[in-house]
């Protein structure tokens, strides 16, 4: 299985070289672990690797992704000059149609569906923050088929994407996104037992095709991006 890196050394060495190339992964958490962090750190590598890549922004817009990515050493504005890099800005239609006076204004998971044919066909990558703001208003079923259906479409098209999720709205699902993609990784914060702080934790707990542990692994957000601490610090 071909694999594209995830733009950190460590947590590649435990997906056996990176995440399944055209596939679907979800990436969820609390607010504060770094789940945008982590999608600027594989979409800076994918993009240094001469991926033609997209980034679907629901909750930022582009300039400050930028900012932050810049922040950590991913300076990502190069490849958007260069066309390599296209960010879509969904906040700015969610803010625009606030203005016009709807009271009741969140993007519907038909718009990613229709968005997931018209993107380039030459696009490798794409990333999704956040695919919480799909979820609002839907019925259940309705988000499963829809996006069991996105992720059909995009790895049929060869698409690697990195679909995040908030811990909130992946909760009110009933977790049912990670039924529709390839792999999940989850993010969360919570007090080691060892040393009695609040500390970051990833929980690998699927990744098709791929030999997982499924320990959760001790890690920390760096002026680097994400750094993995050894398993022994995993206690």
């Amino acid at each position: 299985m071909t694999r594209l890196s995830s733009g950190n050394i460590d947590l590649d060495k435990r997906l056996q070289g990176g995440f399944p190339e055209g596939e679907c992964v979800l990436i969820t958490g609390e607010p504060g672990t770094g789940k945008t962090i982590f999608g600027i750190q594989f979409l800076y590598n994918a993009c240094q690797e001469g991926k033609k890549c997209v980034i679907i922004a629901t909750e930022e817009v582009p300039e400050k992704i930028i900012l932050h990515g810049k922040a950590l050493g991913f300076d990502l504005e190069p490849f958007v000059e260069t066309n390599q890099l296209t960010m879509i800005h969904f906040l700015e239609l969610r803010a625009n149609n606030l203005a016009e006076g709807y009271t009741n204004v969140c993007m519907h998971i038909d718009d990613l569906n229709n968005l997931a044919h018209i993107i380039q066909d030459d696009v490798d990558v794409i990333i999704l923050d956040n695919l919480g703001t799909f979820s609002i208003g839907i019925d259940l079923k309705q988000f499963r088929d829809k996006l069991d259906t996105l992720a059909y479409v995009l790895s049929n098209q060869k698409r690697t994407s990195l679909i995040v999720m908030d811990a909130t709205a992946h909760e009110l699902t009933h977790r049912i996104a990670e039924y529709s993609t390839y792999g999940t990784i989850r993010l969360m914060t919570k007090e080691n037992p060892y040393t009695g702080k609040m500390e970051r934790f990833m929980y690998i707990p699927k990744m098709r095709g791929t030999k997982i542990s499924l320990d959760i692994i001790n890690y920390d957000i760096t002026e680097e991006g994400i750094k993995l601490f050894p398993a022994k610090a995993n206690r």
